[in-house]
């Protein structure tokens, strides 16, 4: 179990982050190792894959500043932006607006494994970058979730962090890491990292099959179809 102050750290830093979050998709991120074109090119990969995959009425779990927004919102009837960090959400609204797509748009603040989804509401749910930050039991409770709230035959499509041999020398592949804001704040916050493997096993541990749309050095992309 994750104890209390690591979740309140976790919280706080990404409230605190809010307004330089997406530079990490350049590359200027924290325990950056890799050339900041292969942190581009990546993204680049992982956005063509959003919009391949992502319509109808969409969760964007974890939104952030909903930074894919742009790639998914042309193929959906609805989208809910939903995070635990209110400085985050308010960047995603201030995206949506600028898309001009608030009138389709819900925004929702609270925590992914507490809030209480309807069930079979979703065609899509994109989960980005959030189950590295997820415990073994966390994660499992998640997917609990994931399974109720997707449609029979909806899809969900996960964006996160691959594991590999240059992070070795930096990295822990599961463990608590320090990380520091641009007004030079520090925190600390629960990290894993995925190899295909790893992703291989979902069938087991969760019942969920994925299909690896993309896996890079930095990031991965990989769907799976609920069947009910």
């Amino acid at each position: 179990m994750m104890d209390q102050d690591l979740q309140a750290s976790m919280i706080e830093y990404y409230t605190h982050r809010a307004s330089e979050f997406d530079e990490k998709y350049k590359g200027c991120r924290p325990l950056s190792i890799l050339d900041p074109q292969t942190y581009e090119h990546e993204v680049k990969m992982l956005s063509e894959t959003v919009k391949a995959s992502c319509a109808g009425v969409l969760l964007d779990m974890a939104c952030g500043t909903a930074f894919w927004l742009p790639h998914y919102a042309g193929n959906c009837s609805h989208i809910t932006l939903f995070d635990q960090s209110e400085e985050m959400l308010s960047h995603a609204r201030d995206r949506a607006a600028s898309l001009g797509i608030i009138d389709q748009t819900a925004m929702i603040l609270g925590d992914a494994l507490s809030y209480q989804f309807s069930e079979n509401r979703f065609d899509t749910v994109l989960v980005a970058f959030l189950i590295s930050h997820f415990t073994e039991d966390q994660e499992a409770s998640f997917f609990q979730i994931l399974r109720s709230i997707v449609k029979p035959k909806g899809k969900i499509l996960i964006l996160d962090s691959v594991w590999n041999d240059a992070y070795a020398h930096t990295h822990k592949k599961t463990g608590i890491q320090g990380r520091s804001t641009g007004d030079g704040r520090e925190f600390q916050v629960y990290k894993k990292y995925f190899t295909e493997d790893d992703l291989s096993l979902f069938i087991t541990k969760h019942g969920i099959e994925l299909s690896i749309e993309y896996f890079g050095r930095s990031y991965f992309a990989a769907t799976t179809v609920i069947k009910k």
